[in-house]
């Protein structure tokens, strides 16, 4: 049997992106190194911030670099793409469009995770980028699956964007505190589960060893999604 390469659109970004690589080659059934994914990973830190462009359309626009840098994954041969970005998929639809390789969609990836793994889920928290919570992008995809989605009010959705932007990306001390109790904030909600919307916040639930089952990592949920689809089987 052919084997089946993944392509890695990254560098959005570039922590991330190394995060789900070794991700991927720790969630995998593996004896030997040949029984690993073969990957092309394009860590691409020069594109253009996704939420400033969503919010602000003046700002560049990370598109054109992205259905560039998909097309040449797809000259490599890669059978799959992803793109370890939560906000990325706000393009998810024309960079599809611009290749014929299929790309594993984490928002999608991420409910049926939810739907799969937690008995009568009915209500799904989001912690997210201003970009994806904006795009709409999960809420739509929870309400395809019937299910309702809930955002942190605007004073914390200020300190999740502090925690991804002034924290994670910039290499500093995260506020654990801040981010724990943001989420029990959504799980008051009576939220049943809450999605790590954002890469930067799955480095957050890595380094800090976090194992709740109702804390649901895209990155993950992502990696899982990348072993099945390339014939490869997950470790348990």
């Amino acid at each position: 049997m052919k084997e089946k390469v993944l392509g890695v659109l990254g560098g959005v970004g570039p922590l991330a992106t190394i995060y789900f690589a070794d991700l991927v080659v720790k969630m995998t059934d593996a004896a030997t190194d040949q029984e690993h994914i073969a990957m092309v990973i394009l860590n691409h830190s020069s594109i253009p911030d996704r939420t400033e462009y969503i919010i602000d359309k003046t700002k560049p626009n990370p598109l054109p670099v992205m259905i560039n840098d998909a097309k040449m994954l797809e000259e490599d041969n890669c059978d799959y793409i992803v793109i370890p970005c939560n906000t990325a998929h706000y393009f998810y639809d024309e960079i599809q469009k611009s290749v014929s390789v299929p790309i594993i969609n984490i928002l999608e990836e991420t409910v049926k995770y939810c739907e799969r793994t937690i008995p009568g889920i009915k209500k799904i928290g989001v912690l997210a980028t201003d970009g994806t919570i904006k795009s709409q992008a999960y809420q739509n995809i929870i309400k395809k699956h019937g299910l309702e989605c809930v955002v942190p009010e605007k004073e914390e959705q200020q300190s999740v964007m502090n925690i991804i932007y002034n924290q994670v990306k910039a290499g500093r001390e995260v506020d654990i505190f801040e981010f724990h109790r943001i989420i029990g904030s959504l799980k008051n909600l009576g939220c049943d589960a809450v999605v790590l919307g954002c890469t930067e916040l799955s480095i957050i639930k890595k380094d800090f060893k976090i194992s709740r089952k109702d804390i649901v990592d895209s990155m993950e949920c992502l990696a899982r999604a990348s072993i099945l689809a390339c014939g490869k089987k997950l470790k348990q």
